[in-house]
């Protein structure tokens, strides 16, 4: 794969953060900006649908998450986090699939890219990584509403993820998504102005 982030008329970020840190609400605010999003979780979903590169795959992984003979993402969601060894096999599975498509996306745009990744690969490939940090109890709050999941099912996605101390160490820029939309909206029009409009 060639080095993305320095393609010909072309600048592509990578945007990583925990599940529900706001990578969605820092993407939102870059796609107004101008910038074309790749969300490799909205990827994920197109390919795990009937009909999709991914449905067979997790049919043979998980045919115990089947509903009426096809894959329910919650359920094969409740089986992988706690269980070390099925995410494993479903990351080798199904990233694959998810990069070629982030890959096949870059390829047909120009301009600015942003690759939003719950599950970051390939960082030094990117222009520069962004990352959103929010604290860990507002990012359990906002699991537990948004996805109407446990708290202990909430902690074990978030335990099998990147540490906010191992993301930060990857990343070129933190924006801190605390709850302060006005603050957040501010901090990544500054970073755009500063190092995309230059």
């Amino acid at each position: 794969m060639e080095n993305v982030g320095t393609t010909v008329n072309k600048k592509v970020y990578a945007l990583i953060g925990g599940i529900a840190s706001g990578k969605t609400a820092v993407s939102d605010i870059l796609r107004d900006l101008g910038a074309y999003i790749i969300d490799a979780d909205e990827i994920s979903h197109n390919i795990s649908r009937s009909g999709g590169k991914g449905e067979q795959v997790l049919k043979r992984l998980f045919p115990e998450c089947c509903c009426f003979g096809a894959p329910d993402r919650r359920k094969i969601r409740e089986k992988v986090f706690g269980d070390a060894e099925a995410l494993r096999r479903l990351n080798k599975a199904m990233h694959p699939l998810i990069i070629d498509e982030i890959k096949r996306q870059i390829s047909m745009n120009e301009g600015v890219m942003v690759v939003v990744m719950p599950i970051p690969v390939d960082l030094g490939r990117y222009s520069a990584v962004l990352n959103v940090y929010a604290p860990v109890e507002t990012r359990i709050e906002r699991l537990v509403k948004r996805d109407n999941i446990s708290v202990e099912l909430a902690k074990e996605i978030m335990a099998a993820q990147m540490t906010d101390e191992e993301a930060e160490k990857v990343s070129d820029f933190t924006f801190v998504n605390d709850g302060n939309t006005d603050e957040l909206k501010k901090a990544v029009v500054n970073w755009w102005k500063i190092y995309v409009e230059k």
